[in-house]
């Protein structure tokens, strides 16, 4: 049970940092449309000294509005994958499972930096 355990673990921050990728690239497409929607919308915003300022609430709105929204998903798994984990299999599973993310994580963190 511990070294099933120790591989799923292992899988785990690889599945947190892909969902993660993934929700800053839709947020980062959301930012682009906005910025593109605002030049159309003003195309003098683009001369060397515009009179009217670009709309940064609106860009700083769908920032924040992202990252409550996509970032349920990875914070629910990592949460609640453990606490599972211990009530259907018990403490040896649950053992597995941290030092599988936690070795795994150290390789991620280092080959990410």
């Amino acid at each position: 049970v511990t070294f099933a355990f120790l591989i799923i673990g292992g899988m785990i921050p690889f599945a947190f940092a892909a969902l993660t990728m993934k929700s800053v690239g839709m947020a980062a497409m959301k930012m682009v449309e906005e910025v593109q929607r605002q030049f159309d919308e003003k195309p003098h915003l683009l001369d060397e000294n515009p009179t009217e300022r670009p709309d940064y609430d609106a860009c700083i709105a769908i920032s924040t509005q992202a990252s409550l929204q996509e970032m349920v998903a990875p914070g629910a798994m990592v949460i609640f994958t453990p606490l599972l984990t211990g009530i259907l299999f018990g403490v040896t599973a649950v053992s597995g499972l941290l030092v599988g993310a936690l070795v795994a994580s150290i390789q991620l963190a280092i080959s990410m930096s």
